[in-house]
């Protein structure tokens, strides 16, 4: 099997919560040699969100910290002491590329910006994440991913009832996936500018900025025809009928987006509404409610998957709305071996997604549970940076390292 993009690459990863471990978890899964470093007592919050229930060490059984940081090492580091970044600076000379997502002040009040990073290894990728960017007037402001939603615009387009309907956030903290696949593109563009010129470089990934490259088609509208946000729902502008229709069963739904008239003549002739079938996408428009009722009435009799396979096979655009249990067993998903279980120490097995990258010459596979607290330090400390025993043993004594977090909470 031919390596795997990023094999050879070593990544320290500063990065917290969401945005940034899910980053550095791809980069893992391509083969990058990451590092995760957090301090004994301001480690990453997650590892304590949603721990498995009664875990003797619930630091190193959340679910939550276990998908966003497998494939890692974990190195056990404070920052805030002097000895602890001269540590780091010794790993850094190591490494190919640094990613925080801090505050936008963090890493310079800690006397490890760029500069600071270009004279351990002048060759140094760094990714900043900070949800405001590094300049700017909100440069010192938290970003949390509902927070860069709203700042970023997207949630002025959500809402249900119509134009005059209040924005409503996703469901989940979009923006982080969003800015963390970015932060991806981010350190794969520096390494190719790197081994094309020898340099390395400093990138300013904004989230909000990032989020709000999301919304396009929003900003486009506002530019050239001046349209304020409107709040469409399931609805559309273009297309009609469209929603999501209840099914029989606890919470089982199906989406449909009629697209043309013989699509929505096929939809009602199907529902039994052929005395509407003749009507134009101007009158469906007008009459959504109406033909809203007679699918809902159609679709509460119907089991899901039937009726889905039922619209398709009549030309009808439709899917089915899965819930977390059904995505499980899914078929497909079940056939392509996206599921899969690590072994963990500390948490019974589990089925969670697979790499979604699929590289024919060189399929990624996961490799190793996220790691324990501390679990690599010895390996890093004594065998990468060569440090002896007894300085190890040091910086355990100070609390620079630690195989537990300090006053550890839970939620």
């Amino acid at each position: 099997m031919k390596k795997l993009p990023l094999e050879g690459v070593r990544i320290a990863d500063l990065t917290m919560m969401w945005a940034g471990p899910y980053a550095t978890r791809i980069l893992a899964e391509m083969g990058a040699e990451v590092i995760k470093i957090e301090s004994p007592r301001a480690w990453d919050n997650i590892r304590t969100l949603i721990p498995q229930p009664d875990a003797p060490e619930p630091w190193n059984s959340s679910f939550y910290f276990n998908y966003y940081n497998r494939d890692k090492k974990s190195l056990t580091l404070d920052l805030a002491q002097e000895r602890g970044r001269q540590v780091f600076l010794s790993l850094v000379a190591h490494c190919d590329v640094v990613i925080e997502n801090y505050r936008a002040d963090v890493l310079d009040k800690l006397r490890l910006g760029y500069e600071v990073l270009r004279a351990a290894r002048p060759d140094i990728i760094l990714v900043s994440m900070a949800g405001f960017g590094k300049t700017g007037p909100e440069r010192d402001n938290v970003g949390f991913g509902p927070i860069i939603e709203q700042m970023a615009g997207m949630t002025s387009l959500t809402g249900y009832g119509g134009p005059e309907s209040e924005p409503t956030k996703t469901g989940i903290s979009y923006g982080d996936p969003v800015a963390g696949i970015a932060a991806v593109g981010a350190v794969a563009l520096g390494l190719i500018q790197r081994r094309k010129t020898g340099a390395g470089c400093f990138i300013d990934l904004a989230q909000r900025e990032t989020m709000a490259a999301m919304i396009g088609e929003a900003f486009v509208a506002q530019s050239l025809r001046s349209e304020g946000p409107l709040h469409y729902g399931n609805r559309s502008p273009r297309f009609a009928p469209q929603g999501v229709y209840q099914m029989q069963g606890e919470e089982q739904w199906i989406a449909v987006s009629v697209r043309s008239d013989d699509e929505w003549r096929a939809l009602a002739t199907t529902i039994g509404a052929g005395d509407l079938a003749g009507l134009r996408f101007a009158e469906r428009l007008a009459r959504h409610d109406e033909i809203d009722g007679r699918i809902s009435g159609w679709a509460a009799s119907q089991l899901p998957r039937e009726a889905m396979e039922t619209l398709q096979a009549a030309g009808v655009p439709a899917g089915r709305v899965l819930d977390t249990k059904e995505i499980h067993d899914d078929p497909n998903l079940v056939a392509r071996g996206y599921w899969v279980r690590l072994p963990h120490p500390r948490m019974h097995s589990w089925r969670q997604p697979a790499s979604a990258w699929r590289l024919v010459e060189a399929n990624p596979q996961l490799r190793r549970h996220a790691p324990l607290f501390g679990e690599h330090n010895r390996e890093i400390l004594g065998g990468l940076l060569r440090l002896p025993d007894e300085e190890i043993a040091a910086l355990e004594a100070a609390g620079i390292i630690a195989d537990a977090p300090v006053n550890p909470g839970v939620g």
